[in-house]
């Protein structure tokens, strides 16, 4: 219930920035990376679109959380090699 409260109002913030495509937000019980709990991953349709999102979500704050946007490898995100 918390993950999917999350996913919706992440969903709609991020897509002020354009097309989100996918959102992967791994968590602990999933046998992820621990480097890549809390975090979340976002696709977007074009990289213009993801340049723009990163320039605009980088420093702000979602609660208690600051983002740190950055770019990450298109292929290990297919992979869901995330870290």
């Amino acid at each position: 219930e918390d993950r999917k409260f999350l996913e919706e109002e992440v969903r709609e913030e991020v897509g002020k920035y354009g097309t989100l495509l996918s959102m992967k937000i791994p968590m602990p019980h999933e046998g992820c990376a621990p480097s890549a709990v809390k975090k979340i991953f976002l696709e977007y349709a074009t990289p213009a679109e993801a340049m723009y999102a990163e320039k605009e979500l980088k420093g702000r704050a979602f609660g208690p959380n600051v983002v740190d946007a950055s770019y990450f490898s298109e292929e290990d995100y297919a992979k869901n090699q995330l870290s």
